[in-house]
């Protein structure tokens, strides 16, 4: 490895505090949120007191300060916290500094320090953790892991969890111990300074486990496994002590341990062939690993990945949502079905493989599968910094009573959607999907091509605040403005927005007639159209000539230079 590119890891992983992005993460909307300040002037001085008298769902906001405390979490919530950096939960070496346990499945705890747990032992067992996981499902993103005498991370028995874009470093033991945890993803992480980096050698059970786009740098071992069927992909493995990774054979099961790696970089690779990752009756190997080590980009805003993964090819992806249908809306439903039908079609005729095109139709469109299923699809499927997504949701939209942290309405209220209720007559909040969370999922995303369409009422209100869809890298356009409702064609099953977008991607359009259809001409070419059948249709249904205003944000090629357009579908090929 180049003397080089080991200096500007070390230099990245310094600044990474401040440089690290936030990940998405699958969040509970909620009317309730709750603040915390050790300095009072808030609801509660401590966390706990806040965790104990929140309801399913609730948002605890902290604000910087060090907390003495030792959090325990049995009822899902948000916990977020102001600034990782000094926003800092202290077990002062008294057990573990955050336990979750069961019943509380889908916490999500993010923008924290977490140092000092204990180092209590029983038995020759070892328990104190920065985090002690029981449960499922669980969201650890955006935070410090720091000086652990045991471990940083502890899953017990505990699958379908999320940790990414966390520093763990100063354990001990391990920064990251399973015993047992399958199916969960470990991703964007920088890992260093521990004794093993992650250790997988005390379980039963770590089968389906994603590690990817994760430094471990500078532990004394990397990463240790025993259990078979985990996919291992694109870490860097600089500099660790003894050695980078191994897979030991499973003596619990008495069967050898064979994982999936591939596009690792190794320091201690030679640059011909496989590279053999030790271990006793190991049979592991990554077929093709890569020469170089994915470095970051200190350049990079908080709206980029912190990788730089780009292969050169572009691939197109979309996702293609509806849901305005239900029991109560049965016309609804078949104005989202010829929608859809004519997106795909026109998609797939323009370089849209079938298997590159995700839809969730009616019922399929819960909260969990908008928020995690889709975007999960994308990035377990390899979508990079080339790539084109085309991004389509068809719904009911509305605003939220409150700007929930961060505050960056002008309005004053967040936007939301709502995904499939068999009877809209009486929305249901808990379901509801909150600008600031979406756009966290489009920020996770690598692709710096991505087009955003969002038909709902009040659309405009996703390209208002700061912290909504709008970001370099991509062009939202919206049905409407943000006191404005979407409405529906009057002839013709289809809704009035995206009927005429379907129009113009097949090449109506192409206003400088450079044989392209870009997303800013899309956008153009449903304005005119849009206010006239609105004015003519809300006159005829209502006396009020009330009209719908098509809207774009562009940040295309980035939100400074936005003078080029981002061009979907090429009409001579």
């Amino acid at each position: 490895m180049k003397n080089s590119s080991i200096i500007w890891i070390l230099i990245l992983i310094l600044l990474f505090p401040s440089i690290i992005p936030i990940i998405s993460s699958y969040e509970l909307p909620s009317n309730n949120i709750i603040y915390v300040d050790d300095d009072g002037g808030a609801d509660y001085t401590r966390i706990q007191d806040a965790i104990d008298n929140a309801s399913i769902g609730n948002t605890i906001y902290v604000y910087n300060g060090t907390y003495y405390e030792n959090i325990y979490v049995n009822i899902t919530i948000n916990l977020k916290g102001e600034d990782k950096n000094n926003t800092i939960i202290d077990a002062n070496n008294k057990h573990d500094v955050i336990y979750i346990g069961f019943p509380a499945n889908n916490v999500n705890i993010t923008g924290f320090t977490i140092q000092n747990s204990g180092n209590y032992t029983k038995g020759g067992a070892l328990f104190d953790a920065g985090f002690e996981i029981h449960s499922d499902y669980n969201n650890i993103q955006n935070n410090i892991i720091t000086n652990h005498p045991l471990y940083g991370i502890d899953l017990w028995a505990s699958k379908g969890n999320n940790i990414s874009y966390n520093l763990i470093n100063r354990c001990n033991r391990s920064g990251i111990e399973f015993l047992a945890g399958p199916n969960n993803i470990i991703s964007n992480n920088v890992i260093c300074n521990n004794y093993v980096g992650i250790s997988a050698l005390g379980s039963t059970n770590c089968k389906g486990n994603i590690l990817s786009y994760n430094t471990f740098i500078s532990n004394n071992k990397g990463l240790a496994m025993y259990d078979s069927d985990n996919l291992i992909f694109c870490n860097n493995f600089i500099e660790n002590i003894d050695w980078n990774a191994m897979s030991h054979f499973n003596f619990w099961q008495m069967k050898p341990s064979k994982n999936i790696w591939y596009n690792n970089y190794w320091d201690d690779w030679r640059g011909v062939g496989p590279k053999w990752i030790p271990g006793l009756f190991g049979l592991n190997f990554d077929w093709d690993p890569v020469e170089n080590p994915y470095i970051y980009d200190i350049n990079n805003s908080v709206n980029q990945n912190i990788f730089s993964d780009s292969d050169g090819i572009q691939t197109k992806w979309a996702v293609l949502i509806a849901c305005s249908g239900g029991v109560t809306y049965e016309r609804h439903e078949r104005r989202d079905r010829n929608d859809m039908r004519k997106l795909m079609s026109i998609l797939n005729r323009n370089g849209w493989d079938v298997d590159h095109i995700y839809t969730l139709f009616e019922e399929e469109a819960t909260t969990e599968a908008i928020l995690d299923d889709s975007f999960n699809w994308l990035r377990n499927n390899g979508e990079d910094e080339d790539d084109l997504i085309f991004f389509f949701f068809s719904g009911h939209g509305y605003y939220h009573t409150i700007d929930q942290p961060p505050l960056d309405e002008p309005d004053g209220v967040d936007e939301i959607i709502h995904p499939w209720d068999p009877d809209m007559a009486g929305w249901n909040p808990d379901l509801f999907i909150i600008d600031d969370v979406l756009a966290e999922k489009f920020n996770s995303l690598k692709s710096r091509n991505i087009v955003i369409i969002m038909h709902t009422c009040h659309a405009g209100g996703w390209i208002d605040g700061k912290n909504d869809l709008c970001g370099s890298g991509r062009v939202v356009l919206v049905s409407c403005g943000v006191d404005e409702s979407s409405g529906m064609m009057k002839y013709q099953l289809h809704w009035l927005f995206p009927y005429y977008l379907i129009q113009g991607l097949k090449g109506r359009s192409d206003n400088n007639n450079d044989k392209w259809v870009s997303a800013e001409e899309l956008l153009d070419y449903t304005i005119k159209p849009v206010q006239f059948r609105s004015k003519i249709y809300n006159w005829m249904l209502t006396g009020i000539a009330n009209i719908q205003n098509p809207e774009i944000f562009d940040g295309w090629p980035s939100i400074e230079d936005n003078l080029d357009e981002l061009k979907l579908i090429n009409l001579v090929e």
